[in-house]
Order: C-alpha cells, then sequence, then structure tokens
C-alpha cells in the first residue's frame, strides 16, 4: 500500500510540471515577442522537450489505471495542440525579427480552458485515488491491531509465533507512517516551489510586459519617423528627376538651331566659295561641318534619351523573332555589301512595351554591326534563356570587344571605350538600352575581351499566358 500512495504523489508532481511548464512555455513566447533576446527562444526549446518528457512520464505512471490512462492521453492530444500554436507562433516571431516587421500581441491559445479543466479533473481523480489509498493503509493499520487483541487470546504455546507476526506488522505500520509522512513532506515542498516559481514568473511576465509595451511604443514612433523621411527624400528625388529631364530635354531642343546655322553656312561656304578657299580653309571647314553634324547627333541621342526617360512603360505579348527580323532588314539597308552570319535562336514572348524593346533590339544590333566591321566574315547571334517567368536575352558578336574592367561604364551617358577615329558613336545608345530594361524592372550587363567579341545580356519578364484573352498580342502576324 505504501508504494501506491508514492506512485499516486508521483502522479501529482507529473501534473504539476506539465501545468507549470506549458505556462512557461507560453509565457517565453510573449518575452520573445517583447524583447526579441534569443534566450528566452533557447528556454522555450528547453521547456518544450522537458513538456514531451513529462507527458510521457505521465502515460507511464498511469498505465495501470485504464481512465486516467485514456485521461491522459486525451490531454496529450490538446497539449500537442497548443504546442503546435505555439511553434507557429515562436516561427512567425522570428520571421517577424528578420525581417523587421512588427510583432503580433495576440494569444495563439485558444484551448486553455479546456486544457485547464481536464487537468483539474485529472488532478481531482488522482487526489480521489490518494484518499483510497491513505484510507486502504489506515485500514490495514487497524486490522493489525484487531489481529494483536485476538492474538492476545491464544494459546500461550503460540505467544512466540503472535509475537513475531505483532512485531512484523508493527514494523511494516511504521514503515507506512513514515512512507506517509515522507509523501506529505514531499507533497507539500513540491507544492512550495512551484507556487514560488510561478510567483517569480508572474513577476518577470509583468515586467516583461511593460518592456513590450514600451518598445513597441519606441516602435511605432521610429516607424512613423522613418516614414516621414522616406516620403520627402521620395518627393525630393521625384523632382529632381523632373529637373534633370527638363534641363536635358530644354539644352538639346535649343542647341538644334545654332548647329542648323553653322552646318547650314558652312555648307554654303563648301559649295559657292570653295574655289577662292586654300587647301587649309577647306580642311578647315570639312572639321567644322563634321563636328556640326556629330553635334547634330549627339543633341538627337540626349533628346531620345530624355523622351525615353519620360515615357511610360505599356506592356503588351510580344513576339520576338518577328521583331528581330523587322530590326535587321532595316540595320542592313546600309550595310547591303557586307559578309555577315546571323544566329537567330527561337525567342519566347515576352510581356513589354513592344516601341521600347524594339528600340533596345535596334540599338544592340546597331552595336554589333558596327564593332565587327573590320571581321571578314562578321558574326552575330541573337538568343534566350527562359528561368521561371523571366527571360535572359542576349546578342553576341565577333567584333573588336573591349577591356572587361571597364565594363562598368558601358551603360553610361557619353562613355565610350573606344577613340572615335576607330568606331564612330555618340555613347548613349547603351545608356538608352539601360534606361529601357530598367524601366521593365529587367537587368542589363555585358561581357567581353579585347579582340574576342562582346555578349550583351538583358533581362525581361516572359508573357503571362493565364490571361492571355484579355491582352493585346503583337508581332504574331509580322
Amino acid at each position: 500500500m505504501n508504494q501506491w500512495v508514492w506512485h499516486t504523489q508521483q502522479v501529482l508532481g507529473e501534473a504539476e510540471s506539465v501545468r507549470l511548464i506549458r505556462l512557461r512555455m507560453r509565457n517565453e513566447l510573449w518575452f520573445y515577442r517583447a524583447t526579441g533576446r534569443d534566450e528566452f527562444r533557447s528556454r522555450y526549446e528547453v521547456d518544450r522537450r522537458k513538456l514531451r518528457e513529462s507527458t510521457s512520464r505521465l502515460r507511464e505512471l498511469t498505465a495501470d489505471n485504464q481512465s486516467q490512462h485514456d485521461e491522459i492521453n486525451r490531454i496529450g492530444e490538446v497539449i500537442q495542440q497548443q504546442v503546435t500554436l505555439l511553434d507557429g507562433a515562436m516561427e512567425k516571431a522570428q520571421s517577424a525579427k528578420r525581417t523587421g516587421e512588427p510583432q503580433e500581441s495576440t494569444a495563439v491559445i485558444s484551448t486553455d480552458d479546456e486544457l485547464t479543466g481536464m487537468m483539474d479533473g485529472f488532478e481531482k481523480e488522482e487526489r480521489r485515488l490518494f484518499g483510497e489509498r491513505s484510507g486502504d493503509v489506515q485500514a490495514s493499520a487497524m486490522w493489525t491491531r484487531e489481529i494483536l487483541a485476538l492474538t492476545g487470546m491464544l494459546a500461550c504455546g503460540a505467544l512466540l509465533v503472535a509475537g513475531y507476526y505483532i512485531q512484523r506488522e508493527v514494523l511494516s505500520r511504521a514503515r507506512i507512517e513514515v512512507g506517509l509522512r515522507r509523501a506529505r513532506e514531499l507533497l507539500g515542498t513540491q507544492l512550495d516551489q512551484k507556487q514560488s516559481e510561478l510567483g517569480h514568473t508572474m513577476e518577470d511576465l509583468h515586467e516583461q510586459i511593460e518592456a513590450r509595451n514600451q518598445a513597441e511604443e519606441e516602435m511605432r514612433r521610429l516607424n512613423q519617423e522613418l516614414e516621414a523621411r522616406v516620403a520627402r527624400r521620395t518627393k525630393e528625388l521625384r523632382e529632381m528627376n523632373h529637373e534633370l529631364e527638363t534641363f536635358n530635354y530644354s539644352v538639346s531642343h535649343d542647341l538644334r538651331a545654332p548647329l542648323r546655322h553653322l552646318d547650314g553656312f558652312s555648307r554654303i561656304l563648301e559649295d559657292e566659295f570653295s574655289a577662292e578657299l586654300s587647301a587649309d580653309a577647306k580642311h578647315y571647314l570639312h572639321r567644322i561641318r563634321l563636328a556640326a553634324r556629330q553635334m547634330s547627333e549627339l543633341v538627337e541621342d540626349l533628346l531620345r534619351l530624355a523622351r525615353f526617360g519620360r515615357q511610360a512603360v505599356k506592356r503588351e505579348c510580344l513576339f520576338l523573332n518577328p521583331v528581330i527580323e523587322e530590326t535587321i532588314t532595316a540595320c542592313l539597308q546600309e550595310e547591303a555589301q557586307r559578309e555577315i552570319v546571323w544566329n537567330i535562336g527561337t525567342l519566347p514572348e515576352v510581356e513589354v512595351d513592344a516601341g521600347l524593346v524594339r528600340q533596345v533590339f535596334a540599338n544592340l544590333i546597331a552595336n554589333a554591326l558596327k564593332f565587327t566591321r573590320r571581321k571578314k566574315p562578321a558574326a552575330i547571334e541573337i538568343g534566350a534563356r527562359v528561368d521561371g517567368r523571366e527571360v535572359t536575352l542576349f546578342v553576341k558578336d565577333n567584333g573588336a570587344g573591349f577591356d572587361p574592367r571597364y565594363s562598368d561604364k558601358l551603360f553610361g551617358v557619353f562613355q565610350r571605350l573606344h577613340r572615335q577615329d576607330e568606331f564612330e558613336g555618340t555613347g548613349i545608345g547603351l545608356a538608352i538600352v539601360a534606361r529601357i530594361i530598367h524601366k521593365h524592372g529587367g537587368r542589363v550587363w555585358a561581357e567581353s575581351a579585347p579582340d574576342q567579341g562582346a555578349t550583351f545580356y538583358f533581362t525581361l519578364a516572359e508573357a503571362n499566358h493565364t490571361d492571355r484573352t484579355t491582352r493585346k498580342t503583337t508581332g504574331a502576324n509580322a
């Protein structure tokens, strides 16, 4: 009987441990949300393991009592549901900590009352068993006293045997009483300890709630300041971009008139007064007209760059192969006598602004034709590869190439990696390409080596075929 009393005390102790550990886990989740300190997440993981061990121990201790064992299994299912919710909340808190998002402060346990009722019922049943077993121990002691009184009436011949049994029963009773006393002392000590731990936990909880409230208030204040600062910077950048584009357009437009005058009057001098000019004067006049034409081309490119910067992107589904064929035909009108090997792959359908992307291919193909002028035959390849919804297109040639150390300068305005007397140009074509691709949300880059040709890459979004019926498709019948 003493063993069963001790067994009941163990069950009650483990049940109280389950209550306390579950409460600590929820508190540690709240602390972690409030402070973001990893020590609370570590405590949470340790208590999570302890809760699983205590629940398993309760199942083992109640294996001899089927009703209590079934109740522990139901309690274990509810605890597992709560642990799953707590784990989900902890994962969200960790994700919010990494991304800097505000922590949620809502409760995550919706079955707390149900679990508390189940635990109260389980412990009530154990205490009832404890009372029954204690009563059995008392009854055993009373039965011993009756045996002692009965054996006193036996014959003297049985006195020694009766004395032996009496002594044995007295010792058994003493052990039982010692066991009961130890059980009461242990239960009282455990209850005092649990109450003390609970008190400290509640104090920590109040402190952490206060800290969390202060942190949330500070976070709200900082978010408001950050939003105001971002809005102010965005407005300043928008105004600066507008002023820069207006200045670029105005300067380029105002330069046209004097350039036309310069080219016109120099042409009159060359046509009507050529006989009166010396050879040096004719040379200088030719240089003036050449500089005027170069300046005019530069102004036109600046105007195109400003126009593309202001132009809105109108997306539509576009088949690229017909666009490539049209662009090559237009570019070859000035390159009819050259030997060129074209390798055009099957290009996918993309979702872009058709006019802007035509300008991209026109600039890149013209660039490839220009820098392969000294190659016989010139080889130009155009292809693509698809990675998910992103399409990477490229234009490759076997021309002069460039030093890869200066590839970061290619897409800047007025940036050139070759001399004007080697290859003509204003240094704006690739800047226009970069601006158009960036407006589409893509990337552009280049790979090359001197005299090894160059490859220009850019990315676009693949056409979304799920809503094709609501979109205009361009180039399919070109």
